[in-house]
């Protein structure tokens, strides 16, 4: 019991101290692989700046046959506000690692930028992104996912 008082603690600490956001969609490559990913970010509630915020980031990214890779880093983002809605543009750096072959010297990069539009607690996500595999190869292209915030 002990255990479950703590756990909600600490749940009800993040949950009141950051965003959460949770976005899944598609990454398509300049070469013409097609990779799908799922996203969780974990956004500070804290302005950093003038509309600007920061936080961490959990991605997995895969192609379904072969390539299982993990992704963790830090995202900021910069809101506006319009008529229409808000608008963030945000940029992600971190590193990419292959998930079922785990080791340190297999850690790569990603980056990735682009703009959300907030539809209420829906996004909508567009952007590009550039990751380094292990073998040197680079892959490139455009982003799209949906998601929602909490």
């Amino acid at each position: 019991m002990k255990k479950f008082v703590f756990l909600a603690i600490v749940f009800l600490l993040l949950a009141t101290s950051f965003a959460l956001e949770l976005n899944s969609g598609v990454l398509y490559s300049f070469s013409g692989q097609l990779l799908y990913g799922v996203e969780f970010n974990t956004l500070s509630n804290l302005v950093n700046g003038p509309s600007t915020t920061s936080g961490f980031s959990l991605m997995y990214i895969t192609d379904v046959a072969e390539k299982h890779f993990g992704a963790i880093g830090g995202q900021a983002k910069y809101d506006i506000n319009l008529e229409i809605g808000r608008i963030s543009l945000y940029g992600f750096g971190g590193m990419l690692f292959p998930v079922f072959e785990f080791g340190f010297e297999k850690i790569t990069s990603i980056v990735r930028v682009g703009a959300k539009y907030y539809i209420g607690n829906i996004i909508v996500n567009s952007g590009i992104y550039s990751l380094y595999l292990i073998d040197s190869t680079k892959l490139e292209g455009i982003e799209f996912s949906i998601g929602y915030t909490f």
